[in-house]
């Protein structure tokens, strides 16, 4: 197989070659947001534990930008297997296989209604979870970020971030890589808009991702809306770890050709003046 591998120099090959097919992997399942909308996401029970006290906490693990829940599937195998969690990977709005409209939301904020209603959906549907804890990778970090320091403030037992995306401007990323192209001469005016809660022209394409050909599966979704790119990450990441009241795990190759791993050195905060910040030889780790 030819090594695919973008212009920008990311190397997909591993995805390439380590991407279960459809059928080895859990289905999709449905549930209904409060918009009526039907959304899909695979579940991953936790494996038989002789004499487990408490029941399995669930973990909601979500992609990163242009992907789906399918790639997070050897991840949330093991951690069903080895690590005892229930994990449920959605795919979120626009994403996915046939979604109702790709790389667009209806408003900025609907993401975290949707994983809201997902988590009270698995509560009813799966098992009741008296510890829920959420994830994600990338661009699905920044989103775990956000969810967790709103709403779900105070309810979450744990935030897993695996090389999260927090800003455009941070210090954590390789400007080089090129993963995405914004269209700057939209976002700016939009941005400027929205402050005057002008909201018309949120539906414009902003954000293409340069996904190579080779990695293509026919379900990615290569560009974003305004509203998709604003509600896909965490729009103040400082204010929002500042926020989380749950313990935090942070992991990051430190060969990550997205993003420095040096540079993720735990902020401080008042209200979390203690953190531990370790270098192993494949991860950075952070916890709090």
């Amino acid at each position: 197989m030819p090594q695919a591998q973008a212009s920008n120099g990311l190397n997909f090959d591993v995805l390439v070659n380590i991407l279960p097919s459809a059928e080895d992997i859990p289905p999709l399942q449905s549930y209904t947001a409060r918009d009526g909308s039907t959304l899909g996401y695979r579940y991953y029970p936790s494996a038989d534990v002789a004499g487990r006290a408490t029941p399995p906490t669930l973990l909601v693990l979500l992609h990163g930008s242009s992907a789906s829940s399918h790639y997070l599937a050897p991840m949330a195998e093991y951690l069903a297997e080895f690590a005892g969690f229930d994990v449920i990977t959605p795919d979120l709005r626009g994403h996915g296989p046939n979604p109702a409209q790709r790389g667009d939301v209806d408003y900025i904020g609907q993401l975290e209604d949707d994983l809201a209603d997902l988590i009270e959906h698995a509560q009813q549907e799966h098992a009741p979870h008296d510890r829920v804890a959420i994830g994600g990778h990338s661009s699905g970090g920044g989103l775990a970020l956000r969810v967790a320091a709103g709403s779900q403030a105070g309810k979450l037992a744990g935030v897993v971030l695996l090389a999260p995306f927090l800003a455009y401007n941070a210090a954590t990323v390789r400007k080089q890589a090129g993963w995405a192209t914004p269209n700057l001469w939209r976002i700016v005016p939009l941005a400027l808009l929205n402050q005057m809660n002008v909201t018309r022209f949120n539906h414009w394409p902003v954000l293409h991702f340069n996904l190579p050909l080779a990695y293509r599966t026919g379900s990615d979704t290569l560009s974003y809306t305004y509203r998709m790119m604003e509600s896909f990450g965490t729009a103040h990441y400082k204010a929002d770890l500042a926020n989380i009241r749950a313990p935090i795990l942070v992991l990051v190759g430190d060969r990550d050709e997205a993003f420095y791993a040096k540079q993720f050195s735990p902020p401080y905060t008042p209200t979390r003046p203690r953190r531990s910040f370790n270098l192993l030889p494949v991860c950075r780790i952070w916890i709090s």
